[in-house]
């Protein structure tokens, strides 16, 4: 009888065990670039701890011109980008802008925009697909931040639309100052800049995980 109790005590610590593992592979464990968290999962622990949804920006350089979807040819492509050096939500750097190691789509977010909550899983839907070009980065801007306004505060919004973890996100000024010296036009708004910080193309709007496949195909092959 005492064996038997043994037994079945160390079959519950086992059952619990393996319990335990499904869900730590569920979560993606402890790693902070292993993928995403679940909806609903708290932002510190994606963002850190100390979240502020604006954060001050630095700007070094001029401004882009404002995105006009009217002209055949954009005046901004080929001119270096403004740096603008920020924070994330939780005050870690994140620059936009300036060198890199490779291309850089850079996303500009706003948390109350239905276009910017159709455009995440897109994104999210071409990266799953392996659809992004290689050694092309991705970095969001959260912007134009409302706190009357729905899905705030931003970095919940992130969490909850599964944004993936190895993508920065800037946390913009108060005034949107990086979407504004970007020249942006509306949201979602796209920029895709060269590894010197040189725009490459600009777009807004949604676009769907193919129309996002060759926008970023096509750009690349053409600045090659």
């Amino acid at each position: 009888m005492k064996n038997r109790t043994v037994i079945t005590i160390v079959g519950v610590i086992v059952l619990v065990l393996g319990l335990a593992g499904v869900a730590v592979l569920l979560t993606g464990g402890d790693d902070a670039n292993s993928g995403v968290l679940a909806p609903g999962a708290a932002p510190s622990e994606t963002f850190g701890e100390n979240i502020e949804s604006n954060q001050p920006v630095v700007v070094t350089g001029d401004p882009l011109p404002g995105l006009d979807a009217v002209v055949d040819v954009d005046p901004a492509i080929g001119t270096a980008m403004p740096l603008v050096e920020g924070a994330s939500f939780d005050g870690r750097p994140v620059t936009v802008g300036g060198p890199t190691d490779g291309p850089t789509l850079y996303v500009f977010l706003a948390h109350w925009c239905p276009h910017c909550n159709d455009e995440i899983p897109e994104l999210i839907e071409l990266e799953n697909r392996d659809g992004i070009p290689e050694g092309v980065g991705i970095v969001a801007i959260s912007t134009a931040v409302d706190e009357t306004a729905p899905n705030y505060p931003p970095s919940v919004w992130l969490v909850d639309k599964n944004w993936p973890l190895q993508w920065p996100v800037m946390a913009d000024s108060p005034e949107s100052t990086s979407f504004v010296v970007n020249g942006g036009g509306g949201f979602p708004y796209l920029l895709i800049a060269d590894a010197d910080g040189n725009v490459l193309d600009r777009a807004s709007g949604t676009k769907s995980t193919e129309e996002l496949a060759t926008w970023l195909t096509d750009t690349l092959d053409t600045s090659a």
